[in-house]
């Protein structure tokens, strides 16, 4: 393929980007001693932790204004990654209406933040 230019992504020109993934906080309160476990950094040491870095994480996604969307990892616990919203049989491990109060107000982008 002599002489082609194969362009392997589109420059950043100040357009809008989605957030592919971020969270991952450890939160197993079901744990057993020695259980592997997963989650991105140390965890919480309480649930009140778990909520402050929880409601922070999607502060710093809501106030970007060049940010229009984003995907929480993640939604359930899977074998060794123990980090969801939700427990491996999809029972909730939080208070969910206080989940949705952290990502209920509106973001930056739609202010006109671009």
């Amino acid at each position: 393929m002599q002489g082609v230019l194969l362009i392997h992504s589109i420059p950043y020109r100040g357009q809008p980007f989605f957030n592919s993934e971020f969270g991952g906080i450890l939160w197993n309160p079901d744990a057993a001693e020695g259980d592997d476990a997963w989650g991105y950094g140390e965890g919480p040491k309480s649930l009140e932790e778990f909520y402050a870095r929880f409601e922070g994480q999607c502060a710093v996604q809501l106030d970007n204004p060049h940010l229009f969307g984003y995907c929480y990892t993640q939604l359930t616990d899977v074998f060794q990654e123990q980090n969801g919203i939700y427990r491996f049989d999809r029972r909730p491990k939080f208070d969910l209406q206080r989940i949705r109060a952290a990502q209920s107000r509106p973001a930056a982008i739609e202010k006109g933040g671009i």
